[in-house]
Parts: C-alpha cells; structure tokens; sequence
C-alpha cells in the first residue's frame, strides 16, 4: 500500500499490531501489555502486541507480509505463537504528521484464541511490561480511572469492542464485513493550552494544519476528537 506525503511530513514507518481475543465470562478476553516508562513511542501506555515489519517479513506492497510481521511481533512482544490461525485485518492508522519522531503506518489484526489458550502469554520484560489478560470493560475501567492511558487508536478499538457486543460470532461478522484498507489519518490541534486529536469527521478536520485523508466510513463509529488531560487521552465534544 503505497502511501505518499509532503516534503515536511516525517517518513512513516510499517507497522503491524494485533488484538489477541478468547471467550472469557465476561465477554471476550483481550491481552494488553504496559509500554515501558522508557519507551522512546508512547511510554507507560496499554496497547496490544505489535511492531515494525522487517526485511525478512517482505515487502510491504503484500498483505501477506504484514500477516508475517503480526505473527512475529505476537510472539516476540506477548509469546503468543499464531502458527496458522487465521488473522482479520480490521483497521489502519496513521500516526499524525505533526508527531516530530516517529509516524507509523499500522495495521490492526484480529486474533482469535480458544477459551483457555494463551496462558502462556507474557511481556518482553524491555519495551513491554504487566502482560494481561482482561475484559474489555476491565481496560477500559481500568482507563477511566485513570490507572493505565491508552493511546486514540487502541482506545477506539476497545470502545468499539465493547460496543459490538460480547460474542465471538458478533465479533467474527463485523470485521467480516469492514473495509479496512483506506486509512484512518488524525490530526494534532493545541488550543487553549491543550492538546487535541481530531479525527477526519470532525468538522474542524480540514481546517486544521497537516497531512489529512478522506474519512473512512467505519470512522463515524469512533469518537471526533481526543483531548490530553493529565494522565491520559479522553474522547470530548467538537466544542
């Protein structure tokens, strides 16, 4: 998938991330690790297992590599081997232009488990650390009471989750059903001495400095913008 930006935009690198579910009693279970205080990307921060892809995993013009890469980085980052269980591709974000470090281009995978399996999982114990299996209204307790931040994508992901309901079956239709190759772009606004993540349906999005994409049908489903409180990002009103 090639992707082009203007000559002040910082280069993206790939990236590949995927959500690991099994059933659980209260809904679907999903793994998160806590990113190190050192991390030079999102320290101290909730996400799912995931990373760049290397040169062994191919090119990026083929999905497949980026299959590859998912599996790999599940492994190395979670200990959770895949072999050859099927993965959703799902979503892709883009990491705001105005991000001066580093951008990233990443895909989000769906990874179904059976109930039970996976306890074997675990952090690195160097980017990564807490390893967890919980339901998903347990993270998001979890970040609304501000004990763990979870970055925009990974925290539209959950809420989406939740949203969809409990089943695996509902699960398996939806991300069936969704178009996931046209990418999801967010903005960085300061205003006011506060800092936003405006998503492309929100009605500033335009307007708003930086490389910008179409809105993507299934970004209506999300909240239109993030603003940075003292510890973590909370989705707030256009106003």
């Amino acid at each position: 998938m090639a992707d082009s930006f203007s000559a002040e935009s910082p280069p993206a690198l790939q990236a590949a991330t995927v959500v690991i579910a099994r059933p659980g009693d209260d809904g679907p279970e999903i793994y998160m690790l806590r990113r190190s205080a050192k991390s030079p990307f999102m320290p101290s921060t909730l996400v799912f297992p995931g990373g760049r892809l290397d040169p062994e995993d191919g090119t990026p013009d083929a999905d497949a590599t980026w299959e590859r890469a998912a599996r790999r980085e599940c492994l190395e980052e979670a200990g959770v081997d895949l072999g050859g269980r099927p993965l959703t591709w799902f979503d892709t974000w883009l990491t705001p232009s105005a991000e001066s470090r580093r951008r990233y281009l990443a895909r989000f995978f769906l990874a179904r488990l059976d109930r039970g399996e996976g306890d074997e999982a675990r952090a690195d114990g160097h980017e990564t650390h807490e390893g967890r299996w919980s339901s998903i209204g347990t993270h998001l307790r979890a970040w609304d009471a501000g004990d763990v931040d979870l970055p925009p994508p990974t925290l539209c992901t959950l809420l989406q989750l939740e949203r969809l309901g409990r089943t695996d079956a509902q699960l398996r239709q939806h991300f069936a059903d969704e178009a996931p190759r046209d990418v999801i772009l967010p903005k960085v606004l300061l205003r006011d001495g506060q800092v936003f993540i405006v998503m492309p349906h929100d009605p500033e999005y335009d307007a708003i400095a930086g490389d910008a994409r179409p809105a993507p049908s299934r970004v209506h489903d999300h909240p239109m913008r993030f603003v940075r409180d003292e510890r973590v990002w909370r989705p707030c009103s256009t106003r």
